[in-house]
C-alpha cells in the first residue's frame, strides 16, 4: 500500500519533479557539463514540461475537463429540501497567517453556491469544510445577510480531508438524508465527492459549478484546437491541472479499489439531475 502510495505521489507531483530536473541540468550545463554530452534527461524533461503544459489527450487539461464534464450542468431544481456545500475554496496557511479569508482559484464554488442560497431563501444549509473554513463561511453568511439559523457547519478540528468532512455532514443531516438536497462543489471534484457522500448513504443531486477548463459543448464559443493550445501555454494551467487531475484520479482509484464504491467513476442517476 505504501508503494502505491509513492507512485500516485510521483504521478500527481511529476509537474515538480520535472521542473527540478530542468532547473538542475541547465546548472549542470552551465557550470559543470563535460563538453559535447548528451543531456538526454533534459530533452526528456523538456518533452515531458511541454506535455503538461499544453492541452494534448491525457494530459491534466484533458483530464480535467472529463472530470468536469461527468455531470450535467442543470438549473437548481425547485423542489429541494437543503443545499450542502463543500470547503477548499480558502488558502489556509495563508488565512491563517494574516487572520481574515485568503481565497485562491476554487474560490467560484462559494461565489456560485451563494447564488444558489439566496435564490432558495427558504432552504437549509451544511457546509462540509474544515473547522477554519467553517468559521470564514459563517463570518461571510453574516455579512451577507443570510440568517444564522439555516446554517449548520462541520465544526471538528480535527477534519482535514473531504472523506472526514462528508462523514460528519452526513451525521449533521441525520434522518434529513431521505429529502432532496443539492451538493455544490467545483466540476472537477464532483465525481469524487459524490463517490465520498454515496459511501455515507448520502444521494445528493449534483450541481457542478467553477469551470476551469474550455472545451465543453455548453460553451458559448468553441475555439479550435491550435486556439485552445495556445491559451493553455498564455495562462500556463496545464501544471496546476496536472496536479489537481491526477490528485482527483489517485482519489477515485483509492475509493474504488478499498471497496466504497463499484465503479472507478460514479453513474449519473438522470432523475438526481
Amino acid at each position: 500500500m505504501e508503494i502505491v502510495k509513492f507512485l500516485w505521489s510521483l504521478i500527481i507531483n511529476l509537474d515538480l519533479i520535472v521542473i527540478a530536473i530542468l532547473v538542475f541540468g541547465t546548472l549542470k550545463l552551465c557550470f559543470c557539463c563535460k563538453t559535447g554530452s548528451k543531456p538526454r534527461v533534459m530533452i526528456v524533461s523538456a518533452l515531458l514540461f511541454i506535455f503538461m503544459l499544453g492541452d494534448w489527450a491525457f494530459s491534466g487539461r484533458d483530464i480535467l475537463r472529463r472530470l468536469e464534464a461527468h455531470y450535467p450542468v442543470i438549473e437548481a431544481p425547485e423542489d429541494i429540501h437543503g443545499i450542502v456545500i463543500t470547503g477548499g475554496s480558502l488558502c489556509l496557511f495563508e488565512t491563517d497567517v494574516k487572520g481574515t479569508a485568503v481565497y485562491h482559484k476554487t474560490a467560484g464554488r462559494l461565489i456560485e453556491a451563494l447564488k444558489v442560497v439566496h435564490a432558495k431563501p427558504h432552504a437549509p444549509i451544511i457546509f462540509a469544510g474544515s473547522q477554519m473554513e467553517s468559521e470564514e463561511f459563517l463570518k461571510l453568511a453574516h455579512d451577507l445577510g443570510i440568517k444564522s439559523d439555516r446554517i449548520k457547519v462541520v465544526s471538528d478540528e480535527k477534519i482535514h480531508s473531504l472523506e472526514a468532512a462528508a462523514a460528519e455532514a452526513a451525521n449533521i443531516a441525520g434522518d434529513e438524508k431521505s429529502k432532496k438536497w443539492l451538493l455544490i462543489t467545483s466540476a472537477f471534484l464532483m465525481p469524487r465527492t459524490m463517490t465520498v457522500f454515496k459511501a455515507n448513504g448520502w444521494e445528493l443531486t449534483a450541481f457542478p459549478v467553477d469551470f476551469h477548463t474550455i472545451g465543453h459543448s455548453f460553451d458559448k464559443k468553441h475555439p479550435g484546437f491550435l486556439t485552445r493550445l495556445a491559451a493553455s501555454f498564455q495562462d500556463r494551467l496545464g501544471l496546476v491541472a496536472w496536479n489537481i487531475a491526477w490528485r482527483e484520479i489517485a482519489g477515485l482509484s483509492n475509493l474504488y479499489l478499498s471497496g466504497k464504491t463499484k465503479t472507478f467513476l460514479p453513474v449519473v442517476n438522470a432523475a438526481k439531475t
